[in-house]
């Protein structure tokens, strides 16, 4: 059975809008909104998450939207670890659920196994998971799961997410042995996760993890976008048709371009026959993001007293 044709989409990921550095700013990213029908940006879209960085986060991500509807394209959000609350969507499938995409974060409990709080997130993923009972719906649950785990590492740091830099690598050598265990191990924890969840789906796409990486397992691509902070080099992924074309992030006059040629393209199709024409209905996500600030906020307040785990 043939693929459901999808509008002209572009998807990136971990963008990262609002920390204090020159690749997080809105208007580098406007022109690859060109000549796109959709954007999809799959998690950690702006430091939503951080206290510090939250208020120039949301005007990033203001001026990101109008960006990329001055190009007569449609900006959709799939929450990552971050953004916790940026978007209902933690996953989306196209084309017929021949394409799955999620941010990555709900495929580990820890969620971010090289942060300090990577323990307190792990015991939040587990009681939220306790809680949910699975049900008939043990995807949504887990990445619920994952979502309230995120918001541990708020808890345990009081201020934000944990933020990973060279220089803290350097003091922490264990933590950077941590980031490589994970890049190692995460391409098998994509394929574990989608077999389980989304058989159906020939191609994935994920971020989170920053490394970006184009493979094939069990006869699945699985494309990681990366993401525009350390180690950089990042991917985007164009859905043409029933085409789809990874390009690599260029730079031209301090805006990200798409490179000229694809390093890779395929035809998307299913995995296997079974599954392979359900449709899932996608309303327009235009999340009102000053909202989950002030829910984070307040979460944070009433949780400030609570213990946490710290692994250093």
């Amino acid at each position: 059975m043939s693929s459901t044709a999808e509008p002209k989409t572009l998807v990136l990921s971990d963008l990262h809008l609002g920390r204090p550095n020159a690749t997080a700013q809105a208007h580098r990213f406007a022109e690859l909104a060109a000549g796109f029908e959709r954007v999809i940006v799959n998690g950690d879209v702006a430091e939503l998450h951080h206290a510090a960085f939250r208020d120039r986060a949301e005007l990033e991500l203001s001026r990101l939207r109008d960006f990329v509807e001055q190009k007569g394209a449609r900006l959709e959000l799939v929450a990552g670890n971050h953004d916790a609350f940026v978007s209902p969507v933690r996953s989306l499938e196209l084309a017929g659920g021949s394409v799955y995409i999620t941010h990555g974060d709900a495929l580990h409990p820890a969620i971010a196994p090289w942060s300090p709080y990577a323990a307190a997130m792990r015991d939040a993923y587990a009681t939220a998971l306790a809680a949910s009972g699975l049900g008939d719906d043990e995807h949504r649950s887990r990445l619920m799961a994952a979502r309230e785990a995120s918001m541990a590492e708020w808890r345990g740091l009081g201020h934000g997410a944990y933020i990973s830099t060279i220089g803290g690598m350097a003091v922490r050598p264990h933590r950077a042995l941590a980031v490589l265990g994970y890049w190692m191990r995460y391409p098998g924890l994509v394929h574990g996760w989608v077999e389980r969840y989304a058989p159906h789906a020939g191609t994935v796409l994920v971020g989170h993890s920053h490394r970006a990486f184009v493979r094939t397992i069990g006869g699945r691509r699985i494309v990681n976008t990366g993401a525009y902070s350390f180690p950089g080099r990042p991917l985007a992924v164009v859905i043409e048709g029933t085409e789809l074309r990874v390009h690599r992030i260029d730079m031209e006059r301090r805006l990200f371009t798409l490179s000229k040629r694809p390093i890779a393209s395929w035809e998307v199709k299913p995995k296997s026959p079974r599954g392979a024409a359900r449709d899932v209905p996608r309303g327009e996500q235009r999340p009102a993001y000053a909202e989950p600030s002030a829910r984070l906020m307040n979460d944070a307040a009433s949780a400030s007293a609570a213990p946490s785990t710290d692994v250093r």
